[in-house]
């Protein structure tokens, strides 16, 4: 699937059209299976008055006629916003407006194709829905693996060409985890580098919306676009690769190295071969922070507090509703004062503070460990609640440090053609992002020779 920037130029030098672009979508989601919540029934005739415009000469932005796919919690003006679960029929009404990241979007030409399907309020690492149906991971379906979660759906549609770009979000790794487990680009902005208005909240300080998407490219785009870097009818940005003998990168020794999976742990050392081989100097250092923020994710997180005060009246009045692993796990929120919380919050704040602290000391240009531990568990693997609850901290160990630091953070594919999917991620201070896509973009190019 050919990424924005080349979609963009296929259009604009007439060798395709919006109307095929959105017909070849629709026909390749028609065989898909629990990836979309639901699909935008005027897409067709959308697409060919952008056709015609385009033929009469009209100026139109570059992206104008693209389709795209949004997490199903992300508003979007005169629909309404379920986040995977079926709870919100009975409160969600029309949006008066799209969510500020998504406005420009559409300012920008791009066509909301459909809303991807999720783990329920986003509040799992897997991807597992029992309301919509749970999509496979690309990887062995016939065995039938998880797709990574929560922007589980966004990940699948690029996986399966149907889009070359979807929107997830990223409180605890989900954009990173579902990439990782289908071969594509998934990335987690430095906190507070994109609003949260009018997008469904799991963590309000935690969540961070990304882009997922075929390459590092089209996420950079979409980052520039959703973060102000440049107007919606302006040309699309370059993104100029980092050059690797002048970069230097950091293998922690950390938990974040441990108990993974063979197949990650090859597909990993070799991926750090090809980048030493292409100049950039690799380390590996001690940082104890990082178990910290995993002790802290695991044993004392912020989130369980702030979704159970988000959710207390719909968990009150339809908790039989909620998907099981969702709505218990929620209302352990309620056992948590507002003085214990607020200890968890200075305690996170100094995991900040340390972090940047110690990570300014290693004089790195990025950390490098594997996005996830693990290759894309079978689903049947969770089908107790026990073994779910050990399977989705698997998968979220290694993405969960970075939101603890309020990082900024990207998995890349880096396993060769015909293996099981492995991500491998690059992970920088707050702050650091578009030095972080440069050195993706570089990384990017040398795993692909």
């Amino acid at each position: 699937m050919p990424g924005l920037r080349e979609l963009s130029a296929a259009l604009r030098g007439g060798r395709t059209t919006a109307t095929q672009l959105v017909e070849q979508a629709l026909e390749r989601a028609r065989q898909s299976k629990s990836v979309f919540t639901a699909i935008n029934p005027g897409l067709v005739s959308l697409a060919y008055s952008i056709d015609r415009a385009r033929k009469k000469s009209q100026i139109l932005a570059p992206l104008t006629g693209i389709p795209i796919a949004l997490k199903d919690l992300f508003n979007i003006r005169n629909e309404k916003t379920f986040a995977g679960s079926t709870v919100r029929k009975h409160y969600a009404q029309p949006e008066d407006a799209d969510a500020e990241v998504v406005a420009p979007l559409r300012a920008a030409g791009l066509l909301f194709f459909g809303r991807t399907n999720m783990s329920e309020f986003a509040f799992s690492g897997i991807g597992r829905n029992p309301h919509y149906g749970t999509p496979l991971s690309i990887w062995d379906r016939d065995t039938g693996c998880l797709p990574g979660g929560s922007s589980s759906g966004s990940a699948v549609a690029v996986a399966e060409g149907i889009v070359a770009a979807t929107l997830g979000s990223d409180t605890a790794g989900s954009c990173r985890i579902p990439a990782a487990f289908n071969g594509v680009v998934g990335v987690k902005p430095s906190f507070g580098r994109m609003s949260l208005n009018g997008i469904f909240p799991l963590s309000p300080t935690l969540d961070a919306p990304g882009p997922i998407a075929v390459d590092v490219d089209s996420c950079f785009i979409l980052d520039q676009l959703m973060s102000g870097g440049i107007s919606p009818e302006a040309e699309l940005p370059h993104l100029y690769a980092a050059e690797l003998d002048q970069v230097k990168l950091v293998v922690p020794r950390a938990r974040v190295m441990e108990d993974l999976d063979a197949e990650v742990k090859t597909a990993f050392e070799r991926s750090l071969d090809e980048i030493a081989a292409a100049g950039a100097l690799i380390v590996e250092a001690d940082l104890p922070i990082l178990d910290r923020c995993d002790d802290f994710f695991i044993e004392r997180p912020v989130v369980v507090r702030e979704v159970w005060l988000h959710h207390r009246q719909m968990l009150e009045q339809h908790l039989d509703e909620y998907d099981p692993f969702v709505g218990q796990r929620m209302s352990a929120g309620a056992d948590i004062s507002d003085e214990e919380q607020q200890a968890r919050y200075r305690e996170r704040a100094q995991l900040v503070s340390d972090f940047t602290q110690d990570y300014a000391g290693l004089q790195t240009d990025a950390l490098l460990y594997p996005t996830v531990a693990c290759v894309p568990p079978a689903i049947s693997e969770t089908e107790d609640a026990n073994d779910a609850r050990r399977v989705n901290l698997r998968c979220l160990r290694n993405t969960a440090t970075v939101n603890y630091f309020d990082g900024c953070s990207m998995s890349l594919p880096c396993h060769a053609r015909g293996e099981v999917p492995v991500g491998l991620m690059l992970s920088s201070a707050n702050g650091n992002d578009e030095q972080l896509y440069r050195i993706a973009a570089a990384i990017e190019s040398t795993l692909l020779t």
